[in-house]
């Protein structure tokens, strides 16, 4: 009995049940995780709205109900051109990632990114901090056209640093504009964010520059940074290596700066649109530097596209430069109707039109190729042309 008592209690455990049990726990508990974050998001969300509503609310006072008063005379030619300078800004947009495609040998056209863009652009306003959900939307996008791994990464990341090139030149320029006390006490700063969105971006021009940077910083940092942080760096320092071959001219890099800067001219058009559309002054010197703070607002990861936050904040800063608080929170709302709700409603159909169009294709290939797709590309993708300056250097997408 003693024996027997022993042996049965020396047997290990199933090894087989208790890392499956491991396992489901471990997945229960990740899994109650994104539900706590998940929740957490969502009364944050509540949170934020409901303090932007009651700010509003507490700002207007007793004029609240001379909100309303101000779309008695609506003034029809105005959102008219609101709408047309949203579409300019959506076309500057999609050609500069067709300009930066086309450097690496995609021959997609801007008709062919107009749709990407306005999806994008869907993607980024619906989600918090969808800005990083948009770009992974255009990515797979890119190469759905036709461009490699490292050339969708080099476009995506390029358009991104003249973006921010191009909202500082406008809050520059506001700076200048702006005159008096505010002149003197902002444009040293915005000068510096300036010069420094410059260099960021032309570093995406000579590739060559940037991976030596990362190189250094890597060689420093490894003594002090855990090494995950380091292997992120050598990953980045190896993909911007890919990224050499990548090489547009001078004048091409100027020509999208300067088309990116119509970007936001465009949509500070928009917001100009929206004060005169509900017959509503206009504080023209200060209108470029009240258009890019409120920019900044919309990146704050905190609400879909800053819901809440911009109006707010818009409403206030208007308030600030002397346009009436009624006049103010009316023009905040044709803006934000121009610039977010229909921006939102026109890009989820061109993600919806994309998506068929993309499962249509799709369906094609397979009816031409039965037995499964050429060689060289993935399950439910086209065959796409490689550049010659990928194929040269062996970065076709595998």
């Amino acid at each position: 009995m003693t024996g027997t008592q022993r042996s049965e209690g020396s047997r290990p455990p199933p090894p087989s049940r208790d890392g499956d049990g491991d396992g489901q726990l471990g997945e229960l508990g990740q899994r109650g995780q994104r539900r706590r974050r998940t929740v957490l998001r969502l009364l944050l969300e509540i949170l934020v709205l409901g303090a932007a509503a009651i700010f509003v609310i507490l700002r207007l006072g007793k004029d609240i109900g001379d909100v309303g008063t101000a779309f008695n005379h609506f003034h029809w030619h105005w959102l008219l051109l609101g709408v047309v300078a949203e579409a300019g800004s959506i076309y500057c947009l999609s050609w500069l990632q067709q300009r930066l495609l086309h450097v690496g040998g995609v021959g997609a056209g801007v008709r062919n990114l107009l749709p990407v863009t306005m999806a994008a652009n869907a993607v980024a306003q619906s989600l918090p901090a969808g800005s990083l959900f948009a770009e992974g939307y255009s990515f797979r996008q890119y190469q759905r056209l036709g461009a490699g791994w490292t050339l969708a990464g080099w476009a995506e990341l390029s358009a991104g640093a003249l973006e921010a090139y191009g909202l500082a030149t406008v809050a520059l320029v506001g700076s200048i504009v702006v005159g008096g006390s505010l002149r003197t006490e902002l444009l040293p700063g915005l000068a510096f964010v300036w010069v420094g969105a410059g260099v960021a971006s032309a570093l995406f021009r000579r590739t060559t520059l940037l991976g030596r940077l990362i190189s250094r910083v890597l060689l420093r940092a490894e003594r002090f940074l855990p090494g995950r942080w380091c292997g992120r760096l050598s990953n980045a320092e190896q993909s911007v290596k890919q990224m050499a071959c990548f090489r547009p001219a001078g004048p091409l890099w100027v020509k999208a700066w300067l088309v990116a800067t119509c970007n936001w001219l465009f949509d500070s058009v928009v917001l100009v649109c929206g004060l005169l559309t509900v017959g509503g002054p206009v504080p023209w010197r200060a209108i470029l530097l009240v258009y890019a703070a409120t920019q900044l607002l919309v990146e704050l990861p905190i609400t879909p596209g800053g819901l809440g936050i911009v109006e707010g904040g818009l409403t206030e800063l208007l308030t600030r430069f002397g346009v009436g608080i009624t006049r103010a929170t009316a023009g905040m709302l044709m803006y934000r109707a121009l610039s977010y709700w229909m921006l939102l409603l026109v890009g989820w159909v061109a993600a919806g039109w994309l998506g068929i169009r993309h499962r249509r294709d799709d369906g094609r290939r397979t009816e031409e190729w039965p037995e499964g797709p050429a060689a060289g590309t993935g399950p439910g993708e086209q065959p796409k042309q490689v550049p010659a300056e990928e194929a040269a250097e062996g970065l076709a997408p595998a």
